[in-house]
């Protein structure tokens, strides 16, 4: 099925180009004998998708496209699905992402339809995010609803800090260090808020130090801003920092290639991924992961999550701290 449909596509895009095709065209472009072409061509018409012959000019095939074109401007029908539509839909996206050449061609047409699905309720998306289904960190300008409650007073710090961070304002601050538990006071230049599964942090560079650390609203004692101003650097990225799915960035991103088995392929490449993620099926029906990520730790742990369905390929560094993991895993329950 997915090779027929493939066909298809190809034939349509040759038969959608100005100069359109010839039949021997379409055969030596997809492959096929000739009357596989003629078949692929009744598909078409069948599909409501009809297409002339030109015999004035060597008797190539065109779509008839006319009427597309005239009627960009209608807006979009009102539609209403029903439950047995979506899991109809549901079960095409499915099918059809299997088939690795369709895949990226499936994600794509189901965001585009998840803009009319919207509107009634029906949500056409992928159902879960990249690295699982909790959320991915979000920036903040305003005070945000949360999924825990915060801390006696952090709500105060919290406005306080969104303030200096819109402000550019220098800030004086009392942080408790995790490790040892001692407050100490330095000044700040805050550059964006965020909220990361429940908690809120800031990316803040200290200039005592001139790096850019990650601070925990929880462990904030006391913040003043101060009179004078800061300019953020040139190639601090908040939103790029926050996007990868495995965690926020803190250090230089890392290339990752990943296998999984072919009965975990199709609930990996179906989660929503960032589009610079690359995807290749295997001819055993394996699945290749290729990405960059700084959030290590996350990614160590989704791995894990996989059990034997995945294997890290690269980088060897990386692999190996995956082979002492599972042999520490494997002493403690020996």
């Amino acid at each position: 099925m997915y090779h027929s449909l493939i066909q298809i596509l190809a034939a349509a895009r040759l038969l959608d180009r100005a100069q359109g095709a010839t039949i021997g065209e379409l055969a030596e472009q997809l492959g096929i004998d000739r009357r596989s072409v003629y078949r692929a061509l009744e598909t078409l018409d069948e599909l409501n998708y009809p297409y002339v012959k030109d015999d004035k000019h060597g008797g190539r095939y065109r779509l008839m496209d006319g009427q597309r074109a005239s009627k960009w401007w209608m807006p979009l029908p009102s539609v209403s699905f029903e439950l047995e539509d979506r899991i109809i839909l549901d079960w095409l996206f499915d099918s059809t992402s299997r088939s690795g050449l369709l895949a990226d061609k499936v994600r794509l047409l189901r965001k585009k339809l998840a803009f009319v699905g919207a509107a009634t309720g029906i949500a056409l998306e992928s159902k879960e995010g990249g690295a699982g289904s909790q959320g991915r960190a979000r920036l903040l300008v305003e005070t945000p609803v949360l999924a825990k409650s915060l801390p006696e007073g952090a709500g105060v710090l919290l406005n306080t800090l969104l303030a200096a961070t819109i402000r550019r304002q220098v800030c004086e601050i009392s942080y408790e260090a995790r490790e040892t538990g001692l407050v100490k006071t330095y000044d700040i230049h805050p550059l964006a808020v965020f909220e990361n599964e429940g908690g809120v942090y800031a990316f803040v560079l200290i200039p005592h130090y001139g790096s850019i650390r990650i601070l925990a609203l929880e462990r904030i004692r006391e913040l003043v801003p101060k009179p004078e101003t800061f300019v953020a650097p040139k190639d601090f990225d908040a939103e790029a920092r926050v996007a990868d799915p495995f965690g926020i960035v803190q250090g230089d991103p890392v290339r990752v290639r990943l296998r999984f088995s072919e009965d975990q392929a199709t609930y990996v490449r179906d989660r929503s991924w960032p589009e610079s993620y690359h995807f290749e099926e295997e001819a055993d029906g394996r699945l290749l992961m290729s990405f960059d990520t700084g959030g290590i730790f996350g990614l160590k742990r989704w791995v894990l999550s996989w059990g034997a369905d995945a294997e890290v390929l690269e980088p060897a560094w990386l692999r190996d701290e995956m082979k002492k993991e599972l042999a520490d895993m494997t002493a403690i329950y020996s």
